[in-house]
């Protein structure tokens, strides 16, 4: 028998980040940014991409378990594809489990048709389980804010 080694990185040429605050503790990490960088492939071609980047997400929230995440797409050139939105993994939860939001750049906000009502404003979209951004430091005080609101529930 002869195996055929697999490696998620073949999937796709995006590269994956993972950030947080420099006063976060990691073993207690209260906002995860997952950075996504580089071309997201054309239509349907773009699955690869997506499988890749919610595999790379999957993983860095396992390892990581934040109370808070914001995807960053500022870096990332996105025109189309069916699959984008399966990029959020913990998203499909009704509610979402944590506080989250997306942060869009120029290069990729285009090719979300309903994120228009985005290119008039600076500030957000609400979108339900999607808040979009523009500008990751609003985001964040986003995250921060949901985050406090649940902690005073509690």
């Amino acid at each position: 028998m002869h195996l055929t080694e697999l490696q998620l990185r073949d999937w796709s040429k995006i590269d994956v980040r993972f950030y947080t605050d420099d006063a976060s503790d990691l073993t207690c990490l209260t906002i995860l940014v997952i950075k996504y960088v580089g071309v997201y492939r054309w239509g349907s071609e773009g699955y690869p991409d997506a499988v890749y980047m919610r595999a790379m997400a999957k993983a860095g929230l396992d390892a990581f378990n934040p109370w808070c995440v914001i995807y960053d797409l500022s870096e990332l050139s996105y025109a189309w594809g069916n699959n984008i939105n399966e990029v959020f993994p913990n998203v499909d939860i009704k509610p979402p489990s944590v506080p989250i939001a997306v942060v869009l750049g120029p290069n990729c906000e285009p090719g979300m048709p309903h994120l228009y009502s985005l290119l008039a404003t600076d500030e957000y979209v609400d979108r339900g389980e999607f808040v979009y951004f523009r500008r990751l430091d609003f985001a964040w005080k986003y995250v921060s804010a949901r985050f406090a609101d649940s902690e005073k529930k509690l």
